[in-house]
């Protein structure tokens, strides 16, 4: 399919496409990760309030926009406090794809399910098998 680029983000460098207030948005949105969580897919439905608003701001249109939020409502699990290192990556990847049309969009999905596991391990061992004894 293709998509019209916005103009602002044809000639960018990743560092000034997406801004700090674009970022802290999602960040504090990933606190409410677990709010609607759900047997069936998890973090699925906190994982996607967190990216909306990078998502609007990366595609404008209406059907491209559809197709990322289908993308992120995909199975997501993953120790709280570790998925926004997991949302920065789709972050990064979803305006790699946003500029350049031969980015292989599933990819980011494949990196998503690839983090989860090893990301899980890390992060309970960490926050609860270290932190919250010492606590």
């Amino acid at each position: 399919m293709e998509h019209n680029i916005p103009e602002e983000y044809k000639n960018t460098t990743p560092a000034k496409a997406l801004d700090n207030k674009m970022l802290n948005k999602m960040v504090w949105r990933s606190l409410f990760l677990q709010a609607s969580f759900n047997y069936e897919r998890q973090m699925n439905q906190g994982y996607v309030y967190s990216m909306i608003p990078v998502l609007k701001k990366l595609y404008p249109e209406r059907e491209v926009l559809a197709d990322a939020l289908k993308r992120h409502s995909e199975f997501f699990n993953v120790t709280p406090m570790v998925a926004p290192f997991v949302m920065g990556m789709s972050t990064a990847m979803e305006e790699q794809g946003a500029r350049d049309e031969d980015f292989d969009k599933s990819s980011i999905s494949a990196v998503k399910s690839a983090l989860m596991g090893p990301l899980s391990g890390i992060g309970d061992s960490v926050f609860w098998g270290t932190l919250r004894p010492l606590a």
